[in-house]
């Protein structure tokens, strides 16, 4: 079972019956999600890889048990903001090759 940091957003995505969704959950992204990111940026370039990332990385919006980049394109700037943040936060950027930060 992977960890997982609870969240809330500013504003809240609206889904497709028009209901505000903004409790959930992030986890942390496996090797095993970066490559499913990799090869959904290559089947379709019109999605930014940011959103696929995220997407992978949101565990729970809401009543939304899973998350599309489509879905995050929708997202209000303050929330999409707050997103970059907590996944800069809980995502190491600088690990070397030992897997030290």
């Amino acid at each position: 079972m992977l960890e997982e940091f609870d969240f809330k957003l500013p504003k809240g995505l609206i889904d497709a019956n028009g209901e505000l969704q903004a409790q959930g959950k992030m986890r942390l992204l496996t090797a095993k999600d970066e490559l499913i990111v990799q090869d959904l940026s290559s089947r379709d370039r019109n999605i930014d890889i940011v959103f696929l990332l995220l997407a992978q990385a949101i565990a729970k919006l809401g009543n939304l048990h899973q998350v599309t980049a489509q879905q995050l394109e929708q997202l209000f700037l303050p929330d999409f903001v707050y997103f970059q943040n907590l996944f800069s936060q809980l995502q190491p950027q600088n690990v070397t090759t030992s897997g030290e930060l």
